[in-house]
């Protein structure tokens, strides 16, 4: 069976790609409330499950973030076009949970969880942790990854470049494999330069571009085809061993995904799940663990403890997501569509 969809493109975006990525957000959820907590603070009590592998959602996120940029960037007329959408898609909500997620800390979160102000402050720009800042939030490090790729990929639009994403791609593997195996021998690697150029993730976006060229242009799928398996090599040879395991597991789901074998995600509760799942992301972590060692500590079970911090991040999430994330997205690209509309003749 051939690895292309006839699915228009928008219809999977909207509900398959969505559900993914709310799925990605609640493993991460899962793992850090059941195995993270454990590991960094320590639950008071046993834990029920542990959930190790929902660290790895993460990867998944990536993928999805390779597609949908690529797909953005094709229909983009201009680079503030772009600039204006990725801003009201992230900064509203990103800067609304950095606020709660404040309140809730430094009035019944740890003490090791509340950063100097200076901090919370650098936080704001979504780029804290190469500015030397730590995250209020520790699942915000992504936030920086994904942003850079933005850039970069920004970067190629304006140059005229994405004709050929191809060798973009095979540099991007080249250098990833370059800084892996420096790394493991022990030499000096710029933290600065990896971390601009997002080498240990980047051949996770790449899989994600090329499975939306796989939907897109069919004509060239044994080029792209070839090049999902050299992405997998690359992450065989620069990063560690279950890496290489997750890259396959998350390009069979993609490989599902394009077959058009996932509509059971288009199922409601997947649905919703998927429209909160920014902020539900932005949530989950300090707001959480603040929960759940309160809780703890007032004799409530660690299972039942992460259950109650799930619930509560979720209904925050909510209302995150319909009374800012989306309002504030809406509103600012209009206003961007207003400021750019065609003058009358």
């Amino acid at each position: 069976m051939a690895l292309v969809s006839q699915h228009p493109v928008s219809q999977a975006r909207v509900v398959e790609l969505d559900a993914l990525r709310g799925l990605a957000a609640l493993a991460v959820v899962a793992f850090h409330y059941t195995t993270h907590y454990g590991n960094e603070v320590g639950h008071l009590g046993d834990m029920p499950v542990s959930f190790d592998f929902g660290n790895y959602g993460v990867e998944l996120f990536f993928l999805i973030s390779g597609f949908v940029i690529f797909m953005t960037l094709e229909r983009t007329r201009t680079a503030m076009d772009f600039v204006v959408s990725r801003f009201s898609r992230l900064f509203p909500a990103y800067w609304t949970a950095i606020l709660l997620s404040s309140v809730v800390v430094y009035t019944i979160g740890m003490p090791s969880q509340r950063l100097p102000w200076s901090d919370v402050a650098f936080d704001f720009t979504m780029i804290q942790e190469i500015l030397g800042a730590e995250h209020l939030d520790g699942s915000y490090w992504t936030l920086q990854v994904e942003l850079f790729f933005y850039v970069q990929m920004l970067v190629w639009f304006m140059l005229g470049q994405l004709k050929r994403i191809h060798w973009i791609i095979l540099a991007w593997l080249l250098i990833a494999v370059g800084f892996g195996e420096a790394d493991k021998h022990g030499m000096h690697v710029s933290y600065t330069i990896g971390e601009l150029l997002i080498v240990r993730y980047i051949p996770f976006f790449a899989i994600g571009i090329l499975f939306y060229r796989l939907r897109t242009q069919p004509q060239n799928r044994k080029g792209d085809i070839a090049l999902i398996g050299l992405c997998l090599v690359a992450i065989g040879l620069a990063y560690k061993p279950v890496l290489l395991l997750v890259g396959v597991v998350c390009t069979a789901i993609f490989a599902l995904f394009q077959l058009g074998w996932l509509r059971l995600l288009r199922w409601s509760p997947f649905a919703f799940l998927g429209a909160i799942s920014y902020s539900l992301y932005l949530l989950h972590q300090a707001i959480g663990f603040s929960v759940i060692w309160q809780l703890e500590r007032h004799g409530v079970a660690p299972g039942l403890a992460a259950l109650a911090a799930a619930v509560m991040v979720t209904v925050l999430a909510t209302g995150l997501t319909w009374w800012v994330e989306r309002p504030a997205m809406q509103a600012i690209r209009r206003w961007w569509k207003r400021q750019h509309a065609p003058v009358p003749t």
